[in-house]
């Protein structure tokens, strides 16, 4: 007598043999598919990130230029536009001989006066030559990439502000100057 596990071999119908195998192949096809559509899904966000952080850098360097145009006023009595760099960054480039240069280009307007008040903080100087005098200026940032020469523009932002001193001494010809409106336009975007 045989024991009972020898008995019978469990017999697969033939019409049933390598089933299983198809469905795993299936299984990993649908597995595939989906790997690479989160894979290029993750790539284009990364690269919608990388951009979001170019013109959020070009934005805030614009904002910074304003700052620049009022320090330039104060310290300076500049009446020149101005352009300096910022965030300059060396990057190696193992495709060419020379590396390539980013950097944020802002130009910066001066500070043109729009608009003349008596100064708030100026009671004991009534009548004096101290105003509180708004001024009208503008930033401009462009983010620039330099590679043997050849300059890329990557994002451009501007920026265009009222700024209010006070006090301040006023020369009221500015005000009137008949080319106003042509430097408000050089001014403005």
């Amino acid at each position: 007598m045989q024991p009972p596990s020898c008995r019978t071999s469990a017999r697969i119908p033939s019409g049933e043999a390598g089933s299983a195998y198809i469905i795993a192949l299936l299984v990993l096809v649908v597995l595939t598919i989906v790997g690479l559509a989160l894979t290029l899904i993750t790539q284009t966000e990364v690269r919608i990130g990388a951009n979001e952080r170019t013109v959020n850098r070009s934005f805030y360097a614009a904002d910074s230029g304003m700052s620049v145009a009022v320090a330039e006023t104060l310290v300076k009595h500049n009446d020149q536009t101005v352009t300096f760099f910022l965030n300059t960054t060396l990057q190696d480039n193992p495709s060419s001989t020379a590396p390539t240069t980013f950097s944020d280009q802002i130009t910066i307007t001066p500070l043109f006066p729009i608009m003349r008040q008596p100064c708030n903080l100026c009671q004991i100087n009534q009548g004096s030559d101290f105003f509180a005098i708004t001024h009208v200026a503008s930033s401009t940032t462009t983010r620039v990439g330099v590679n043997a020469g050849t300059q890329v523009n990557f994002a451009k932002k501007n920026v265009v502000a009222m700024i209010g001193l006070q006090p301040w001494q006023s020369t009221i010809e500015a005000l009137n100057d008949p080319n106003a409106q042509t430097t408000m336009k050089a001014i403005t975007p």
